[in-house]
Parts: structure tokens; sequence; C-alpha cells
């Protein structure tokens, strides 16, 4: 945006073409339903759609309780009041009765998304959470203020402005412990493993650097197509426009609901349509190609893919690919202080305040995932990486082998680094996920902590930029140089595990 409120040429352009699209789509909802239903009739007479498959149940299934009963399991709500009054619905699949092994897992969706997303794979053996329920795990998925499970506040309502005035701090800061320590609370256990998709692995992020005391409250973290500080959008001009003025959402969408025609959209054009939208503008934006997800999937997942959340959350992600750095939200300021910057804004201390042994399971044609620059904002010690070739953002949700590529390396970390659990074989032909356990040599060797491996247990300091300075004596220091090879060799061991 120029000097003085005006508005640039480009800028003009766009905020045309955003009010074209919000007629457009408002003059959908005009056309009478006999005709959009005759035109439906004829697409799927050509295309050869069978309304009773499973791709079709689940796309039509207007919550997670009817998308679960499609694979007969059953999902209960449960709500959560955030320290700042908002209400959070969370989603829960218990253990089945009497095959509970003791461990809980908190899944947490992605921008613009909804709990819905782990559970819409047409293949059960191919939904993580489901994965789990059969192995025993308690699962509980969270959901974000604001999506389409969380529209609740004890004093506000989603047409108030203010509901709608929250970024990434308010979900590290609020939406992740509080929601953590519900789980916590209603298992009665001490720990519990997070695995987090895209921004939920970055709200994660977040929430663990300034809580030294939630990182006691987690035992590992498992981070799908992670995101921290990506390097931009593919398509240059927008990447530009947008790190130039990360505020121009404001002038698209006002400051409630992002892309709020959305559901309108995919309510109103007929699946294939909508799906072929949905690619045009990943690959627009991201060059996502989504090789890996087939048709069938698409016409279930797409119809998934989206739930609401605030502009000013789309504006902080822009913020972020503007500095380049993880960092809390910059409101804005008078025109002085944003031309001199009398001040530093406060980035997430990500790499010296996270305890946490963590997986990053990565696509390697992600254009949101910069896994070096990421590894760098994370403590060295304590963080594997995982990269799925030829697999792009949304592939590692539902990419046609995502039980073999993800899931299966998901187990493996988890039983890796915790007590050991019986896993079954990978069994295809029965359309159940069986698992192989890690090589004797490498599961006889761990335990439960620290202790019981030999290893120094994590100390407050153990990962800080200068770690000598906290040590007392020459001994310490020997072992801190100990814990360190202990650490590098647990490390190989488990790469090693995966290569068996």
């Amino acid at each position: 945006m120029a000097l003085g409120g005006r508005v640039s040429i480009t800028d003009s352009v766009i905020i045309v073409l955003v009010y074209i699209e919000t007629v457009l789509a408002l003059s959908l909802r005009l056309v009478p339903q006999p005709i959009k239903t005759l035109l439906s009739w004829l697409i799927n007479l050509r295309g050869g759609y069978d309304d009773s498959s499973i791709e079709q149940r689940i796309r039509r299934a207007p919550t997670i309780h009817e998308m679960c009963a499609v694979f007969d399991i059953k999902v209960e709500d449960h709500l959560v009041r955030t320290e700042d009054d908002y209400i959070l619905t969370l989603h829960h699949i218990r253990p089945k009765m009497g095959k509970f092994n003791g461990k809980v897992a908190y899944l947490h969706h992605g921008l613009l998304m909804c709990s819905d997303v782990w559970v819409c794979n047409i293949e059960k053996q191919k939904n993580l959470p489901f994965v789990l329920h059969e192995l025993g795990f308690d699962v509980w998925l969270g959901n974000n203020r604001g999506n389409k499970y969380s529209t609740a506040h004890l004093n506000l309502l989603p047409k108030d402005k203010k509901f709608w005035d929250f970024s990434i701090d308010e979900f590290a800061f609020f939406d992740i412990p509080n929601s953590i320590q519900f789980v916590l609370d209603r298992t009665r256990v001490d720990q519990l493993i997070c695995i987090g998709f895209s921004q939920g692995s970055a709200q994660m992020f977040a929430a663990f650097s300034i809580s030294e005391e939630l990182n006691m409250k987690v035992s590992q973290f498992i981070a799908i197509a992670p995101a921290m500080t990506p390097k931009g959008l593919h398509n240059r001009i927008v990447d530009t426009l947008v790190k130039a003025s990360p505020g121009l959402m404001y002038l698209f969408f006002g400051s409630r609901i992002v892309l709020p025609t959305a559901v309108l959209w995919q309510r109103t054009l007929h699946p294939k349509l909508f799906n072929f939208m949905v690619d045009f503008g990943n690959r627009f934006l991201f060059n996502w190609k989504a090789l890996n997800i087939t048709t069938r999937q698409k016409l279930a997942s797409y119809s998934k893919l989206y739930s609401t959340t605030s502009v000013k959350s789309i504006v902080h992600w822009f913020q972020i690919l503007q500095s380049q750095k993880f960092q809390v939200f910059e409101a804005s300021d008078d025109i002085i202080n944003s031309f001199y910057r009398p001040y530093q804004i406060a980035t997430f201390p990500t790499r010296t305040n996270i305890r946490i042994p963590i997986l990053l399971i990565y696509g390697g044609t992600d254009s949101l995932v910069d896994i070096n620059v990421m590894k760098q904002n994370l403590p060295a010690n304590t963080v594997f990486d995982i990269k799925v070739e030829d697999h792009d953002h949304l592939d590692l949700l539902w990419g046609h082998n995502v039980d073999a590529l993800v899931i299966a390396r998901v187990i493996k970390f988890i039983q890796f680094f915790d007590e050991p659990f019986e896993l079954p074989l990978v069994d295809y032909d029965k359309d159940i996920i069986r698992l192989d356990s890690p090589p004797n040599a490498v599961t006889s060797s761990l335990t439960m902590n620290d202790e019981d491996r030999g290893l120094p247990p994590f100390k407050k300091d153990d990962y800080s930029d200068d770690e000598s300075i906290y040590l007392e004596s020459s001994e310490q220091l020997e072992d801190e140089r100990q814990h360190k090879k202990d650490r590098k060799l647990l490390s190989e061991l488990f790469l090693n595990s995966f290569r068996a």
C-alpha cells in the first residue's frame, strides 16, 4: 500500500478480482436447485459416479461423526474453555475395551483446516488416528478457535469483529496448551504424544518454545509437513505482493473470516469442478501437483480441506514470510515507527527452549518446507528428519502410500523413544496396518527414559547456545560431552531402524 492510504494499481486489480469472485459466488445461490441437480446428474452420468461409494459417503458426511461411522468408529465431543474464554471442541476416539496400551496421542490440524482432515482417507489403514486406535492408543483430535467445530465464546459471537482478533500467538499461548492440559486431566496420564500437520506443527513449536512446563507434558512430537519459516510462495508476483504488504489481506476480506465464500463454492459446484479449482489454486500458489493423491481420494478429502479461520492468522504468516523469522504477530503501528523500527519483533525461542524428541516428516517437493532453516531453528540433538521423495504438502495426508511412507514411520518413532509395545506386521491384503518392530539390537538398548538408557536426564539448560556456562566442574563438562556422544549414537540407531 502506498503512502497516504493510496492503493497501487496491482493492489487495485487484485481487490477487484476478489470482489468479482464474491459476486459470482453469491450469484450461484440464485440458480434454482432443480437446475443444479440436473447439471450434477448429467456430469455424474458421464463420469460414472457411484453414490454408494466410500468416497461419496465421506464427501457427503456433514461432520466427523458420520465420517468415522463409515469405518465403524465412534467419536466423542469434549469442550475445552481456553484461558481467554474461547470454547474449543476436541474429538476423542476411545481405545478399544481392554486394549488400551497406556499411551495418549493428540493430533492437531493445519491452516484453514479442522479435525476432519485426519479421517477422510478412503482406506481405513491410511488414516493415522484409526491406526493409533487399532494399536491401543487413546486418540484425541484438536481444533483451533474459529474453525468449523470451535465457533463458541463465553462473551462473543462469530459476527463480532473481536471474536476473529487472533493469530498464531493465541493458538500457541492458549489453544494448544489448554487442549493438552484438558486431555491430560481426562486421561490421568503424565505425558502424551503430539502430532501436528503443517500449521498444527508450527503452533506446537511455538507453544513448546514459550512454556517449559508444557515440555514436561509431552513425550514425543511428530511434525508432518512442518511449517515454520517458508521461503515464500511459488508464484513470484503473489509472493512479492504479500511480502511487501502483509496487511493487504485486510483489504481483500476485512478483519474477520478469510475466504468466506469457499464453503459456498464447495456446496454449489460439482465436485469435479471444485477439485479442479483446488488443484489449480495449489499449483498456482505453491506448485503442489498432488501426483500421489488419486482422483477418488480427492473426491473425499478436498471436500474437507477448508475450514474457517481469521484473516489475522493469514496476515501473521505473511509477516513471517516477509521477515523470514518465526516471530510473534506484529501489530500495526504509526507511520514513523513503521519506517524506523525503534524496536525488535520477538521471535519464538524454538532452538533453545524445546526439550522434546522431534521427528520431522516432510515432502521432497513441498515448497513450504525449508528443512535446513527449520533444523537451524530447532535443538540439534533432539531432532530427526525424514524426507519423503516426490511428495507435496497434502500428499503426506492423503497420498496412496501414506501408510508406509508416513504412518509406519510415526509408529516406529513413538516405539523407539517410548516403552516398547507389541506391533504386528504390515499386511496389505487384509487391509490392516501392520508394522515391523525395530531390530532387537536397538530395542533391547532402549527403555522408557534417559536414566534407564544410562544417559543423563534432560536438564533445563541442556541445549542453550553456550552450554558450558551452566557447568560447575570439569566432571560435569565431561558428562555433558558424553551426553552429546550418546545423543549422536541414539540418532544413528534411530535412523538405522528405518533402513532395516
